[in-house]
């Protein structure tokens, strides 16, 4: 059984061998319960919704992309007009 200690603030430092189990890092969530007196931590893992929209940060970057995706939009939609 591991010991951690509250302090001043209420803040509770976890065992480091227990965050390395668990893969929690610097920021992560836990769901806090309280069960008869007990109080059960338990890792909230954030599946897609940390990288979201964060992970195409920057692929478009550049002072012509949109205009080049448009372009490249608008001949697309031509050779379908003339498939017609």
């Amino acid at each position: 059984m591991e010991i951690a200690r509250l302090s001043s603030k209420g803040q509770l430092v976890l065992p480091k061998n227990i965050r390395e189990e668990l893969a929690l890092k610097r920021g992560g969530e836990l769901k806090v319960e309280l069960v008869g007196g007990k109080i059960i931590l338990e890792p909230v893992y954030q599946k897609t919704r940390t990288a979201g929209w964060r992970r195409w940060r920057g692929a478009l970057r550049g002072k012509r992309v949109l205009e080049e995706h448009l372009e490249e939009h608008r001949q697309e939609v031509d050779r379908d007009g003339e498939d017609i």
